[in-house]
């Protein structure tokens, strides 16, 4: 079974580090009493400086296992074995940094024992596990309330004959339909590694649908729509675009809903850009 697209999104994944590096300092400070290998603190005379030490490498551990996290999925499947398996690894490795930390650096005497490794590693397990529990429920209820609004969307009946010409359907990477939306809503489309961030408009909510499916994949699905790529992570759609800037050597586009971002043009697609909105306005 493969990992829910949810745990590998570009923002939970890195949410997920800063978030729980936040929650195991505070946890930290308040299991301190409690065990025997703690030693964290913000006393600036004794444990801050070691504290500021362990805490950048902790966090270092993080961010390096969560960039080749992001490499390996762009070309193997990550399981869900495999990604439990990944979480285990960062656990294991961040104990035995904190292990090395506290028994060459901070408390020499104390012996290094097996009994010792089991409850560091006990302590890091459920530092780290409770704050990935925390934010892995909020980003799978929020990535449900989004299947849910875009499933409801889709099955929404439209117009006839003319208006069902407007409709775009999105196909996953197998092939299976996964969303059908109107082109007036639909406003741009951003790359996620293996996945792509469709965003649409729905009561006039700015919304979005999760879908794994390359960028180039979907732009030969989109060819003879008003959705075209106008950077390596975007495709835009023409006719929702208010406004075309360049200041300097950069160049993006405003888009007519408040809340959407402003989306960059590449070099390379610069001229198609012009020549497209070109062709809308005559």
């Amino acid at each position: 079974m493969n990992t829910p697209k949810y745990l590998l999104q570009k923002k939970f994944i890195w949410g997920s580090a800063a978030f729980a590096t936040v929650f195991s300092f505070f946890f930290l400070l308040i299991y301190h009493p409690f065990s025997e290998t703690a030693w964290l603190g913000l006393d600036p005379e004794k444990t801050l400086v070691p504290t500021l030490l362990f805490y950048v490498v902790g966090l270092f551990i993080l961010l390096v296992s969560k960039m080749l996290m992001q490499l390996y999925q762009l070309r193997h499947t990550l399981t869900v074995g495999r990604y439990i398996l990944w979480i285990f690894g960062e656990f294991v490795l961040i104990a035995v940094a904190y292990l090395l930390f506290t028994t060459q650096f901070i408390q020499p005497d104390i012996p290094l024992s097996p009994r010792l490794l089991l409850r560091t590693s006990y302590c890091v397990a459920v530092i780290l596990a409770i704050p990935y529990a925390i934010f892995s429920l909020i980003a799978a209820n929020r990535s449900k309330a989004e299947e849910i609004a875009a499933l409801k969307l889709s099955q929404t009946p439209g117009e006839p004959d003319a208006a069902a010409d407007r409709v775009i359907p999105f196909y996953d990477y197998s092939g299976v339909l996964r969303l059908s939306l109107s082109v007036d809503n639909i406003y741009y489309i951003a790359s996620q590694d293996n996945y792509v961030e469709i965003r649409y408009v729905h009561d006039g909510k700015l919304c979005n649908y999760l879908m794994r499916c390359r960028t180039t994949r979907l732009e030969k699905q989109l060819e003879g729509t008003p959705l075209i790529r106008c950077h390596r992570s975007y495709i835009v759609n023409m006719e929702n675009v208010a406004i075309f800037k360049r200041e300097g050597a950069r160049a993006f586009l405003v888009l007519s809903h408040p809340d959407a971002k402003k989306i960059p043009v590449s070099k390379s697609y610069y001229k198609a850009i012009s020549e497209q909105l070109g062709r809308i306005a005559s």
